[in-house]
This record gives structure tokens, C-alpha cells and sequence, in this order.
């Protein structure tokens, strides 16, 4: 390894090991989506990992679905309709927060679309974003 990816490395350990002692997970896209999310909308993250429906709450108890994509990705998909709202996430190269569009229960459930051959519900990104509240 060069000296400049040894530096890299060894710079960002304390950091790595300070974000897991604090939040218990390791530092994964889909998490810091979730994280921006509960700071932007004053949400609880769920207290277990891979919760059913919902990667948050908020004071009202109404479950939040949060999906992290890249922009360049086509779909977002879902599982099932076990939230209140599912927010879509996007992160630029640098893991900052790129845009946040949020959609309710009724209305996810006539953009997305059962896919059988998948056995997942899925929109497209540029759907979802035309009927969702952009937040951010």
C-alpha cells in the first residue's frame, strides 16, 4: 500500500471506531440516509436494526421507510406497505445529503408497482420524486 492510502487508512480509523462506540452500527450509506433523515424531520431511528416498515418514528408514532439510492439509480423498491411514509434519499460522492422526498402510505401505494418476478413493489426514481414532497 502507498503512503498516501496508509495515511487515508490510518486517519480514519478513530473515526470509524468513535461513529460505531456511539450508534452501535457501522457507517453504511443507507445508515447516514437514515441519520440525515431523523435530523431533517426530528425523527427516533428504530431502536432494532431491520425493524419491519419503519427505520424511524416520529413523536406522533407514524413509521418511517427510509430507501437510500444513488441519483443514477433506476428503481427504489419495497418489501411491503408496513410505514406511514417512505423517504427517498439521495447522497452525493462526498455523503452529503443530495435531496429527500417524502411520500405517504396512500399515495406510495399507487406509484409503485408489483413486480412478481422480483417479489418486491417498485417506482421509479424520477415517479417517485414527481409525487413526493421534496423536503430537501
Amino acid at each position: 500500500m502507498d503512503k498516501d492510502r496508509l495515511a487515508a487508512f490510518e486517519a480514519v480509523l478513530p473515526a470509524i471506531s468513535a461513529f460505531k462506540r456511539t450508534f452501535g452500527r457501522d457507517i453504511a450509506p443507507d445508515f447516514i440516509a437514515e441519520l440525515y433523515v431523523a435530523r431533517e424531520l426530528d425523527l427516533e431511528l428504530a431502536a432494532r436494526r431491520n425493524e419491519p416498515g419503519a427505520d424511524a418514528v416520529d413523536a406522533t408514532g407514524q413509521r418511517y421507510q427510509v430507501k437510500c439510492r444513488s441519483a443514477s439509480t433506476l428503481n427504489v423498491d419495497l418489501n411491503n406497505f408496513d410505514f406511514n411514509f417512505v423517504v427517498l434519499v439521495n447522497l452525493d460522492d462526498d455523503y452529503r445529503l443530495a435531496g429527500i422526498w417524502r411520500m405517504d402510505l396512500t399515495k406510495a401505494q399507487t406509484v409503485f408497482v408489483h413486480r412478481p418476478v422480483y417479489r418486491k413493489w417498485q417506482a421509479t426514481q424520477t415517479r417517485f420524486k414527481a409525487a413526493a414532497e421534496r423536503v430537501r
